[in-house]
Protein backbone atom coordinates (compact mmCIF):
# COMPACT_ATOMS: atom_id res chain seq x y z
CA UNK A 1 0.00 0.00 0.00
CA UNK A 2 1.54 3.27 -1.15
CA UNK A 3 -0.87 5.66 0.52
CA UNK A 4 0.54 7.08 3.77
CA UNK A 5 -1.29 6.59 7.04
CA UNK A 6 -1.21 7.70 10.65
CA UNK A 7 0.57 6.42 13.74
CA UNK A 8 -0.72 6.78 17.30
CA UNK A 9 1.26 6.27 20.51
CA UNK A 10 -0.71 5.92 23.74
CA UNK A 11 0.83 7.17 26.98
CA UNK A 12 -1.64 6.28 29.76
CA UNK A 13 -0.16 8.22 32.70
CA UNK A 14 -2.17 10.97 34.40
CA UNK A 15 -1.58 12.96 37.54
CA UNK A 16 -5.30 12.53 38.29
CA UNK A 17 -8.17 10.90 36.43
CA UNK A 18 -10.73 13.34 35.00
CA UNK A 19 -14.28 12.50 36.08
CA UNK A 20 -15.64 12.20 32.53
CA UNK A 21 -12.75 10.41 30.79
CA UNK A 22 -13.10 6.83 29.54
CA UNK A 23 -9.77 6.65 27.72
CA UNK A 24 -7.43 4.13 29.30
CA UNK A 25 -5.29 5.96 31.84
CA UNK A 26 -3.74 5.37 35.25
CA UNK A 27 -2.97 7.87 38.01
CA UNK A 28 -0.07 7.72 40.43
CA UNK A 29 2.02 5.24 38.42
CA UNK A 30 4.81 7.53 37.26
CA UNK A 31 7.43 5.03 38.47
CA UNK A 32 6.43 2.89 35.45
CA UNK A 33 7.19 5.54 32.82
CA UNK A 34 10.69 4.27 32.02
CA UNK A 35 9.53 0.68 31.62
CA UNK A 36 6.61 1.75 29.44
CA UNK A 37 8.88 3.73 27.13
CA UNK A 38 11.11 0.67 26.71
CA UNK A 39 8.05 -1.51 26.09
CA UNK A 40 6.67 0.81 23.39
CA UNK A 41 10.05 0.79 21.66
CA UNK A 42 10.04 -3.01 21.85
CA UNK A 43 6.51 -3.18 20.42
CA UNK A 44 7.48 -0.95 17.49
CA UNK A 45 10.44 -3.25 16.74
CA UNK A 46 8.17 -6.32 17.09
CA UNK A 47 5.68 -5.07 14.51
CA UNK A 48 4.77 -7.07 11.41
CA UNK A 49 6.93 -5.73 8.53
CA UNK A 50 4.13 -6.56 6.09
CA UNK A 51 1.49 -4.57 7.93
CA UNK A 52 0.34 -1.44 6.12
CA UNK A 53 0.96 1.43 6.03
CA UNK A 54 4.74 1.73 6.01
CA UNK A 55 4.68 5.39 4.97
CA UNK A 56 3.56 7.65 7.82
CA UNK A 57 2.43 11.25 7.33
CA UNK A 58 0.96 11.91 10.81
CA UNK A 59 1.99 10.94 14.33
CA UNK A 60 -0.20 11.61 17.37
CA UNK A 61 1.17 11.07 20.88
CA UNK A 62 -1.84 11.02 23.18
CA UNK A 63 -3.07 9.68 26.46
CA UNK A 64 -3.30 10.14 29.31
CA UNK A 65 -0.79 12.93 29.62
CA UNK A 66 2.19 12.26 27.32
CA UNK A 67 3.73 15.59 28.29
CA UNK A 68 4.70 13.84 31.56
CA UNK A 69 7.47 12.07 29.64
CA UNK A 70 10.88 13.74 29.49
CA UNK A 71 12.06 15.06 26.12
CA UNK A 72 14.66 12.30 26.13
CA UNK A 73 11.99 9.62 26.51
CA UNK A 74 9.93 11.13 23.69
CA UNK A 75 13.05 11.29 21.54
CA UNK A 76 13.74 7.59 22.10
CA UNK A 77 10.20 6.65 21.02
CA UNK A 78 10.34 8.85 17.94
CA UNK A 79 13.73 7.42 16.97
CA UNK A 80 12.25 3.91 17.13
CA UNK A 81 9.39 5.03 14.89
CA UNK A 82 11.85 6.52 12.41
CA UNK A 83 13.91 3.31 12.41
CA UNK A 84 10.94 1.17 11.39
CA UNK A 85 8.71 3.44 9.28
CA UNK A 86 9.13 5.76 6.31
CA UNK A 87 8.74 9.29 7.73
CA UNK A 88 9.92 11.13 4.61
CA UNK A 89 6.40 12.50 4.13
CA UNK A 90 5.69 13.30 7.80
CA UNK A 91 3.61 16.48 7.87
CA UNK A 92 2.02 16.55 11.33
CA UNK A 93 3.45 15.44 14.68
CA UNK A 94 1.06 16.17 17.54
CA UNK A 95 1.66 15.96 21.28
CA UNK A 96 -1.11 16.27 23.85
CA UNK A 97 -0.10 18.54 26.72
CA UNK A 98 -2.05 19.44 29.84
CA UNK A 99 -1.82 23.04 31.07
CA UNK A 100 0.11 23.16 34.32
CA UNK A 101 2.02 19.95 33.60
CA UNK A 102 4.64 21.27 31.19
CA UNK A 103 8.12 21.21 32.70
CA UNK A 104 10.41 24.24 32.16
CA UNK A 105 12.30 23.94 28.89
CA UNK A 106 10.08 21.17 27.54
CA UNK A 107 8.38 23.28 24.88
CA UNK A 108 11.66 24.21 23.22
CA UNK A 109 12.85 20.60 23.48
CA UNK A 110 9.65 19.33 21.85
CA UNK A 111 10.16 21.72 18.96
CA UNK A 112 13.69 20.41 18.48
CA UNK A 113 12.29 16.86 18.24
CA UNK A 114 10.11 17.84 15.29
CA UNK A 115 6.84 18.10 17.22
CA UNK A 116 4.97 20.75 15.24
CA UNK A 117 1.47 20.61 16.74
CA UNK A 118 0.24 20.78 20.32
CA UNK A 119 -3.19 19.72 21.57
CA UNK A 120 -4.00 21.41 24.88
CA UNK A 121 -6.90 20.35 27.10
CA UNK A 122 -8.28 23.63 28.44
CA UNK A 123 -11.90 22.28 28.71
CA UNK A 124 -13.19 25.46 30.38
CA UNK A 125 -12.20 28.90 31.64
CA UNK A 126 -14.69 28.63 34.53
CA UNK A 127 -13.00 27.57 37.81
CA UNK A 128 -16.11 25.84 39.16
CA UNK A 129 -16.58 23.81 35.97
CA UNK A 130 -12.92 22.79 35.95
CA UNK A 131 -13.34 21.47 39.50
CA UNK A 132 -16.49 19.60 38.51
CA UNK A 133 -14.66 17.96 35.59
CA UNK A 134 -11.77 16.94 37.82
CA UNK A 135 -9.23 19.12 36.06
CA UNK A 136 -6.19 20.23 38.05
CA UNK A 137 -5.32 23.45 36.22
CA UNK A 138 -6.80 26.95 36.45
CA UNK A 139 -7.90 29.32 33.68
CA UNK A 140 -4.75 31.35 34.29
CA UNK A 141 -2.61 28.24 33.83
CA UNK A 142 -4.20 27.61 30.42
CA UNK A 143 -3.44 31.14 29.29
CA UNK A 144 0.15 30.94 30.53
CA UNK A 145 0.75 27.57 28.84
CA UNK A 146 -0.63 28.83 25.55
CA UNK A 147 1.53 31.97 25.65
CA UNK A 148 4.61 29.90 26.48
CA UNK A 149 3.92 27.59 23.53
CA UNK A 150 3.69 30.56 21.20
CA UNK A 151 6.98 31.94 22.49
CA UNK A 152 8.58 28.54 21.91
CA UNK A 153 7.57 28.75 18.25
CA UNK A 154 4.47 26.56 18.04
CA UNK A 155 2.27 27.90 15.25
CA UNK A 156 -0.20 25.02 15.15
CA UNK A 157 -2.10 24.61 18.42
CA UNK A 158 -5.40 22.90 19.17
CA UNK A 159 -7.39 23.72 22.29
CA UNK A 160 -10.20 21.58 23.69
CA UNK A 161 -13.36 22.98 25.26
CA UNK A 162 -16.36 21.10 26.69
CA UNK A 163 -20.03 22.14 26.74
CA UNK A 164 -23.21 20.52 28.05
CA UNK A 165 -21.66 20.43 31.52
CA UNK A 166 -24.10 20.30 34.48
CA UNK A 167 -24.42 23.80 35.92
CA UNK A 168 -22.97 25.47 32.82
CA UNK A 169 -24.99 28.35 31.37
CA UNK A 170 -25.10 29.43 27.74
CA UNK A 171 -23.55 32.72 28.87
CA UNK A 172 -20.59 30.89 30.40
CA UNK A 173 -20.15 28.86 27.23
CA UNK A 174 -20.25 32.02 25.12
CA UNK A 175 -17.63 33.57 27.39
CA UNK A 176 -15.37 30.52 27.02
CA UNK A 177 -15.70 30.52 23.23
CA UNK A 178 -14.97 34.24 23.03
CA UNK A 179 -11.97 34.00 25.33
CA UNK A 180 -10.47 31.14 23.33
CA UNK A 181 -11.12 32.81 19.98
CA UNK A 182 -9.24 35.90 21.23
CA UNK A 183 -6.21 33.65 21.79
CA UNK A 184 -6.36 32.62 18.10
CA UNK A 185 -5.41 28.93 18.19
CA UNK A 186 -5.29 27.28 14.77
CA UNK A 187 -7.74 24.55 15.75
CA UNK A 188 -10.55 24.17 18.29
CA UNK A 189 -12.20 20.95 19.43
CA UNK A 190 -15.50 21.73 21.16
CA UNK A 191 -17.09 18.59 22.56
CA UNK A 192 -20.41 17.89 24.20
CA UNK A 193 -19.93 16.21 27.57
CA UNK A 194 -21.20 12.64 27.40
CA UNK A 195 -21.66 10.15 30.21
CA UNK A 196 -19.36 7.23 29.47
CA UNK A 197 -19.91 3.93 31.33
CA UNK A 198 -17.50 3.28 34.18
CA UNK A 199 -16.44 6.88 34.70
CA UNK A 200 -16.81 8.88 37.89
CA UNK A 201 -19.38 11.04 36.10
CA UNK A 202 -21.38 7.93 35.22
CA UNK A 203 -21.41 6.88 38.88
CA UNK A 204 -22.64 10.29 40.01
CA UNK A 205 -25.39 10.39 37.40
CA UNK A 206 -26.60 6.86 38.23
CA UNK A 207 -26.67 7.63 41.96
CA UNK A 208 -28.60 10.85 41.41
CA UNK A 209 -25.78 13.15 42.56
CA UNK A 210 -25.60 14.86 39.15
CA UNK A 211 -28.26 15.58 36.53
CA UNK A 212 -27.17 16.13 32.94
CA UNK A 213 -28.62 19.14 31.06
CA UNK A 214 -31.68 18.52 28.87
CA UNK A 215 -31.07 17.46 25.28
CA UNK A 216 -32.39 20.77 23.98
CA UNK A 217 -29.67 22.66 25.87
CA UNK A 218 -27.04 20.43 24.28
CA UNK A 219 -28.47 21.16 20.83
CA UNK A 220 -28.63 24.91 21.48
CA UNK A 221 -25.01 25.01 22.64
CA UNK A 222 -23.86 23.12 19.55
CA UNK A 223 -25.63 25.62 17.27
CA UNK A 224 -24.19 28.46 19.34
CA UNK A 225 -20.72 27.00 18.81
CA UNK A 226 -21.11 26.64 15.05
CA UNK A 227 -22.41 30.18 14.64
CA UNK A 228 -19.83 31.89 16.84
CA UNK A 229 -16.72 30.02 15.70
CA UNK A 230 -17.78 30.26 12.07
CA UNK A 231 -18.03 34.04 12.42
CA UNK A 232 -14.51 34.03 13.91
CA UNK A 233 -13.04 32.27 10.89
CA UNK A 234 -13.06 28.71 12.24
CA UNK A 235 -14.69 26.44 9.69
CA UNK A 236 -16.45 23.44 11.19
CA UNK A 237 -15.09 20.48 9.22
CA UNK A 238 -16.42 17.78 11.58
CA UNK A 239 -19.32 17.94 14.01
CA UNK A 240 -17.06 18.87 16.96
CA UNK A 241 -13.94 20.25 15.24
CA UNK A 242 -13.13 23.68 13.83
CA UNK A 243 -10.05 25.00 12.10
CA UNK A 244 -8.46 27.92 10.34
CA UNK A 245 -8.00 27.24 6.60
CA UNK A 246 -5.55 24.39 6.07
CA UNK A 247 -5.27 23.59 9.77
CA UNK A 248 -7.58 20.59 10.06
CA UNK A 249 -6.18 17.74 12.14
CA UNK A 250 -4.75 15.47 9.46
CA UNK A 251 -4.27 12.60 11.88
CA UNK A 252 -7.91 12.49 12.96
CA UNK A 253 -8.99 12.66 9.32
CA UNK A 254 -7.31 9.26 8.85
CA UNK A 255 -9.73 7.88 11.47
CA UNK A 256 -12.80 9.63 10.12
CA UNK A 257 -12.07 8.55 6.54
CA UNK A 258 -11.50 4.94 7.71
CA UNK A 259 -7.91 5.00 6.45
CA UNK A 260 -5.09 2.80 7.82
CA UNK A 261 -3.21 3.71 10.98
CA UNK A 262 -0.85 2.10 13.47
CA UNK A 263 -1.17 2.16 17.24
CA UNK A 264 1.36 1.42 19.97
CA UNK A 265 1.01 1.36 23.73
CA UNK A 266 -1.51 -0.16 26.17
CA UNK A 267 -5.08 -0.18 24.80
CA UNK A 268 -3.90 1.22 21.44
CA UNK A 269 -5.82 0.23 18.30
CA UNK A 270 -4.64 -0.18 14.73
CA UNK A 271 -6.28 -0.72 11.32
CA UNK A 272 -4.59 -1.88 8.11
CA UNK A 273 -7.54 -1.37 5.78
CA UNK A 274 -9.16 -4.72 6.50
CA UNK A 275 -8.22 -5.88 10.00
CA UNK A 276 -8.68 -3.92 13.22
CA UNK A 277 -6.65 -5.06 16.23
CA UNK A 278 -6.02 -3.77 19.72
CA UNK A 279 -3.63 -4.15 22.64
CA UNK A 280 -4.44 -5.23 26.18
CA UNK A 281 -5.92 -2.49 28.32
CA UNK A 282 -3.54 -2.97 31.24
CA UNK A 283 -0.30 -1.13 31.93
CA UNK A 284 1.48 -3.87 33.85
CA UNK A 285 0.31 -6.63 31.53
CA UNK A 286 1.39 -4.66 28.47
CA UNK A 287 4.86 -3.97 29.87
CA UNK A 288 5.38 -7.50 31.18
CA UNK A 289 4.44 -9.12 27.89
CA UNK A 290 6.91 -7.03 25.93
CA UNK A 291 9.64 -7.52 28.50
CA UNK A 292 9.23 -11.25 27.80
CA UNK A 293 9.35 -10.67 24.04
CA UNK A 294 5.63 -11.37 23.60
CA UNK A 295 3.04 -9.44 21.64
CA UNK A 296 0.63 -7.24 23.66
CA UNK A 297 -2.17 -7.99 21.20
CA UNK A 298 -5.54 -8.57 22.90
CA UNK A 299 -7.76 -9.17 19.88
CA UNK A 300 -8.32 -8.65 16.18
CA UNK A 301 -11.26 -8.63 13.80
CA UNK A 302 -11.58 -8.81 10.06
CA UNK A 303 -14.18 -6.25 9.04
CA UNK A 304 -16.76 -7.47 6.58
CA UNK A 305 -17.51 -5.41 3.51
CA UNK A 306 -20.77 -4.27 5.13
CA UNK A 307 -19.02 -3.25 8.36
CA UNK A 308 -16.50 -1.17 6.43
CA UNK A 309 -19.33 0.37 4.39
CA UNK A 310 -21.24 1.29 7.57
CA UNK A 311 -18.18 2.87 9.19
CA UNK A 312 -17.34 4.92 6.11
CA UNK A 313 -20.95 6.08 5.90
CA UNK A 314 -21.33 6.94 9.60
CA UNK A 315 -18.04 8.81 9.94
CA UNK A 316 -18.27 10.38 6.51
CA UNK A 317 -21.60 11.99 7.35
CA UNK A 318 -20.00 13.68 10.39
CA UNK A 319 -17.58 15.48 8.06
CA UNK A 320 -18.67 18.66 6.30
CA UNK A 321 -16.94 17.39 3.16
CA UNK A 322 -19.22 14.34 3.19
CA UNK A 323 -18.35 11.12 1.41
CA UNK A 324 -18.02 9.94 -2.18
CA UNK A 325 -20.76 7.46 -3.03
CA UNK A 326 -18.55 5.99 -5.77
CA UNK A 327 -14.92 6.04 -4.56
CA UNK A 328 -15.73 5.35 -0.89
CA UNK A 329 -19.06 3.50 -0.90
CA UNK A 330 -18.66 1.59 -4.15
CA UNK A 331 -21.72 2.63 -6.18
CA UNK A 332 -21.32 2.79 -9.95
CA UNK A 333 -22.49 6.38 -10.07
CA UNK A 334 -24.72 8.94 -8.34
CA UNK A 335 -27.85 7.61 -10.06
CA UNK A 336 -27.28 4.13 -8.67
CA UNK A 337 -26.96 5.52 -5.14
CA UNK A 338 -30.05 7.70 -5.56
CA UNK A 339 -32.03 4.77 -6.90
CA UNK A 340 -31.20 2.55 -3.95
CA UNK A 341 -31.84 5.23 -1.33
CA UNK A 342 -34.69 7.14 -3.04
CA UNK A 343 -37.03 6.83 -0.06
CA UNK A 344 -34.43 8.05 2.45
CA UNK A 345 -33.27 10.90 0.25
CA UNK A 346 -36.87 12.06 0.12
CA UNK A 347 -37.38 11.57 3.87
CA UNK A 348 -34.25 13.58 4.72
CA UNK A 349 -34.55 16.06 1.85
CA UNK A 350 -33.89 19.07 4.12
CA UNK A 351 -30.88 17.44 5.76
CA UNK A 352 -29.03 15.53 3.01
CA UNK A 353 -27.28 16.80 -0.11
CA UNK A 354 -26.35 14.46 -2.98
CA UNK A 355 -24.34 16.35 -5.56
CA UNK A 356 -21.59 15.36 -8.01
CA UNK A 357 -21.40 11.86 -6.54
CA UNK A 358 -20.87 13.24 -3.01
CA UNK A 359 -23.19 12.71 -0.06
CA UNK A 360 -23.10 15.32 2.71
CA UNK A 361 -25.31 16.88 5.36
CA UNK A 362 -26.65 20.39 5.70
CA UNK A 363 -26.04 22.16 9.00
CA UNK A 364 -29.50 21.06 10.13
CA UNK A 365 -28.60 17.53 9.08
CA UNK A 366 -25.42 17.54 11.16
CA UNK A 367 -27.58 17.93 14.26
CA UNK A 368 -29.12 14.55 13.39
CA UNK A 369 -26.05 12.90 11.85
CA UNK A 370 -26.27 9.73 13.93
CA UNK A 371 -29.97 9.21 13.24
CA UNK A 372 -29.52 9.80 9.51
CA UNK A 373 -26.56 7.41 9.34
CA UNK A 374 -28.59 4.77 11.19
CA UNK A 375 -31.40 5.07 8.65
CA UNK A 376 -29.01 4.60 5.73
CA UNK A 377 -27.24 1.68 7.39
CA UNK A 378 -30.61 -0.02 7.93
CA UNK A 379 -31.00 -0.24 4.13
CA UNK A 380 -27.69 -1.83 3.04
CA UNK A 381 -26.84 -2.31 -0.67
CA UNK A 382 -26.24 -6.04 -0.24
CA UNK A 383 -25.53 -6.54 -3.94
CA UNK A 384 -22.36 -4.48 -3.51
CA UNK A 385 -21.23 -6.59 -0.58
CA UNK A 386 -21.88 -9.80 -2.50
CA UNK A 387 -19.58 -8.47 -5.22
CA UNK A 388 -16.89 -7.90 -2.59
CA UNK A 389 -16.91 -4.12 -2.70
CA UNK A 390 -14.73 -2.80 0.09
CA UNK A 391 -13.35 -6.22 0.98
CA UNK A 392 -9.62 -6.81 1.28
CA UNK A 393 -7.75 -10.11 1.36
CA UNK A 394 -5.97 -10.82 4.60
CA UNK A 395 -2.87 -12.99 4.61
Amino acid sequence: MDEPGGLYIHIPFCTAKCHYCDFYSVAGREEMIGRLVAAIIAEIALGDPAQAPRKIDTIFIGGGTPSLLTPGQLEAILKAVGDHFDLSGLAELTLEANPGEIAPGSLEAWRSLGINRLSMGFQSFQPDLLRFLGRLHSPETSLAAFDAARRAGFDNINADLIFNVPGQSREQWQSDLARLAEMEPEHISAYSLTVEPGTELDRKVRQGEVAMPPQEMDREMLIQTWEFLGAQGYAGYEVSNYARPGRQCRHNLHYWRIEPYHGFGPAAHRFDGAVRSWNIRHLDGYVERLEMGRSPLAGRELLTAQERYNEKLAFGLRLREGISVTAALGFEDERAFAGHYAELLDRWAEAVVLEQENLSLTRAGLLMADAIAADFMALPPTDLFAAGVGATEVA
